[in-house]
């Protein structure tokens, strides 16, 4: 990765993603760049939101990263914008500085599905093509256990790819969730469709191990990736979430599909885990290379 992208509202919790962006930028010696939009007007004649100038703002900026081990190791550059919708304001720094991550931090109001619908995460999820790392919990280290949220379809195995690379050293777990739905009450139909399910995705796990152990050799000289299987039965967004807090996991990796560029809205299991997450996640359309 060569550029990240912070979004802060500089609210009481946002040291949590600013110091996972830090961290992240550190490690993949990249440059961060970190963008405010405020969008809120004292005086619209002298140009100043609720926490003063732009000038005022980067100044503000510059003392929170001060805080932070390592500053010197990272290039950063302060983006502040005042008005317009900041969503798109994100996705034009994006687009501008070819930023490879965005980060941005989670907060209260959205821990329920129709509460996230609508925000400034969720559209920036949404609407741009880059992957998003949505902070939750604020950092004590690098990733060590990482679950990846498994369909066998291109957005899932790209989530997986770029936490592989956010952290190498971690234990990977592919999670699927085999979920049958089968009409009728005859359970021998029920219990047959279930083995052959069960014996397709076993297969499929298998293949989807051996190409994404061989994929890190290859790109890591040969080195090993501590990454695991899981099948699971039963409904798909809660025992995934479920799955998660067993393995204690710090990040969830989860595609979410688009072949035009385009998500008209973020629906199924991807939204449902995005809406109420156990811990920091990371999302990632299939279109993204």
């Amino acid at each position: 990765m060569r550029n990240i992208l912070l979004a802060t509202d500089l609210a009481s919790n946002s040291d949590r993603a600013m110091e996972r962006a830090m961290k992240i930028a550190k490690e993949q010696k990249a440059k961060l760049y970190i963008i405010h939009i405020a969008p809120f007007y004292v005086d619209p004649k002298s140009e100043k939101s609720a926490l003063g100038t732009c000038e005022d703002i980067e100044d503000l900026i510059h003392k929170y990263l001060l805080g932070f081990n390592g500053l010197n190791d990272v290039e950063t550059h302060i983006i502040v914008r005042q008005g317009g919708e900041i969503f798109f304001e994100i996705l034009e720094a994006v687009h501008t500085n070819k930023v490879d991550l965005v980060v941005m931090g989670m907060h209260g109001k959205e821990k329920f599905r129709d509460l996230f619908v609508g925000t400034t995460i969720e559209r920036v999820v949404r609407k741009g093509i880059t992957p998003v790392l949505m902070v939750r919990e604020k950092p004590t280290g690098s990733y060590e256990n990482i679950m990846a949220a498994i369909d066998f379809a291109p957005s899932s195995r790209t989530a997986l790819r770029i936490g592989m690379e956010l952290a190498p050293k971690a234990a990977f777990v592919a999670a699927h969730v085999v979920n049958v739905l089968v009409f009728g009450d005859d359970p021998s139909v029920h219990q047959h469709m279930m083995k052959k399910t069960e014996k397709t995705a076993k297969k499929n796990m298998k293949a989807f191990l051996k190409t994404e152990c061989s994929y890190f050799a290859n790109e890591h000289n040969g080195e090993l990736i501590n990454l695991s299987g899981d099948l699971i039965n039963g409904a798909v967004s809660s025992n995934l979430v479920k799955k998660a807090k067993e393995l204690k996991s710090d990040l969830i990796t989860i595609g979410m599909h688009s072949k035009s560029g385009f998500v008209s809205k973020i629906g199924g299991v991807t939204g449902d885990v995005l809406s109420n997450p156990p811990c920091d996640v990371l999302v990632a359309q299939e279109i993204y290379y």
